[in-house]
């Protein structure tokens, strides 16, 4: 068994293309997590499975969290774009020949499975999205049998199973410029050894088992609310004693998890009360939205030491951070500007929008940054330009840190103002707030009992 098998070495355009992926991805997002991404240093052949919301951004991701070459297996329309077609040869992709896509409506089964079995028998990593293309639905569709016909043909051919992964990729905000993933790898698949290729049910409920795993990694929701809702009472849950509780992604995906679960079995239970516990929450956040107040500022003493703070703060960011953030602001308008006019040309959907930002980005950025540097260099010289683009990048990501910090001394001046204009403004909001954590306190308290 092992003679057939060979790790194959990276040539260098695979090993730049590694490296561009850890760039698009530290560059376009702004917090990455990844859990269980140990599984890929099985030296086995593996097959990713993984949801599909965010079009070549999330393979783009996948390749970010491992060291190995994750090949993927893309539609063999991709391979007609130029660009793409480039990137997929240089990812040793496997192209997916369905019916749509072929001349007379056939499609070349026979091709790819060859293809996917020979990539395997090298203890390579195959990345699949079984859902079979991408969208913007807050779950998972029905995923097809593809990835369980190449399972069981290979266990066929190999006389083994390759480990199957199921991935989770879960978005913060998928329209955001900088939004935040958390990667979630599962625990490889435990297959049954009678399970038969031929066998229609056997091929049924592989495919089911694998769904079921990619469920369990992602956040499922049948509306948007009760993803607002989660969100919402998460946020109650991280304040305690006046101060915000950091959370890691890990740790808020276990949370929403946990509260979509609890919210379904009260909506069975007590439907009443947790409508009105939505409801009175929905109308505070409301006022406290309409008064551009949130838990942090309802809860913050404004006394001598936190004004000081501000303050310091304030100058450090004004005198310190401002000029430098100021430069990669000047250097970065028009890329940013052009990049985001190319989203809102291109992408067709929300699945579409990291994928566009990450090309586009990547091409208007390098563009008139090159151009720039050529700029300084033609009338200052090579000291220069140097210089210029050693500080591109920092003070390009010091420009962004500025925004969100301006935003945030401006937010907290106008709070100030707002309950010092109003005294009893701010007891009124934490006399609601207690209520809606009594009622909170009370809906826990009936899904324990009820366990």
């Amino acid at each position: 068994m092992e003679e057939h098998k060979q790790n194959n070495k990276l040539g260098l355009s695979q090993k730049i293309w590694q490296k561009l992926c850890v760039l698009f991805v530290i560059s376009f997002y702004k917090k990455i997590e990844i859990s269980g991404a140990h599984q890929l240093d099985n030296n086995r052949p593996i097959i990713l499975c993984a949801n599909h919301s965010n079009a070549l951004a999330d393979a783009v991701l996948l390749q970010y969290t491992s060291k190995r070459l994750i090949h993927p297996l893309a539609r063999s329309g991709l391979f007609k774009n130029p660009l793409l077609k480039i990137i997929l040869t240089i990812w040793q992709a496997v192209p997916v020949y369905r019916s749509q896509d072929m001349e007379g409506g056939v499609a070349d089964n026979d091709s790819m499975f060859n293809k996917a079995y020979e990539m395997l028998a090298k203890n390579e990593v195959l990345m699949i999205f079984p859902e079979g293309q991408s969208h913007s639905d807050l779950h998972i569709r029905q995923i097809k049998t593809g990835v369980s016909r190449i399972v069981l043909g290979y266990k066929e051919k190999y006389n083994e199973y390759p480990l199957v992964v199921p991935v989770g990729l879960n978005f913060t905000d998928t329209v955001k410029f900088r939004s935040n993933v958390y990667i979630n790898f599962g625990d490889p698949l435990e297959i049954n050894e009678n399970l038969d290729i031929s066998n229609k049910e056997d091929i049924k409920d592989l495919t089911d088992d694998i769904m079921n795993s990619m469920k369990q990694l992602v956040l499922e929701v049948d509306e948007v609310e009760d993803l607002v809702f989660v969100n919402q009472v998460e946020r109650f849950f991280a304040l305690r004693h006046k101060k915000t509780r950091k959370r890691n992604l890990s740790q808020k995906f276990k949370s929403h998890k946990l509260l979509l679960s609890v919210k379904s079995y009260l909506n069975q239970t007590v439907p009443v009360q947790i409508e009105a516990f939505k409801r009175h929450l929905r109308q505070f956040n409301r006022l406290c939205n309409k008064l551009g107040i949130d838990d942090y500022s309802l809860h913050v003493s404004y006394n001598s030491s936190i004004l000081r703070r501000f303050v310091l703060r304030s100058f450090f960011i004004i005198l310190v951070m401002f000029p430098i953030g100021l430069f990669g602001l000047i250097n970065s308008f028009l890329p940013y500007l052009f990049t985001q006019l190319s989203i809102r040309l291109l992408a067709k959907g929300k699945d579409q929008y990291d994928t566009t930002k990450i090309l586009a980005g990547t091409l208007f950025f390098s563009f008139f940054w090159v151009v720039q540097t050529q700029l300084i260099y033609n009338h200052y010289g090579f000291n220069s330009a140097i210089v210029y683009i050693v500080l591109l990048i920092p003070s390009s990501l010091t420009a962004l840190v500025i925004n969100r910090e301006q935003t945030q001394i401006i937010d907290n001046l106008r709070v100030f103002f707002v309950l010092l204009k109003r005294g009893g403004l701010r007891r009124y909001l934490l006399k609601k707030r207690r209520n809606i954590e009594k009622e909170l306190a009370s809906l826990i308290k009936v899904a324990r009992n009820n366990k």
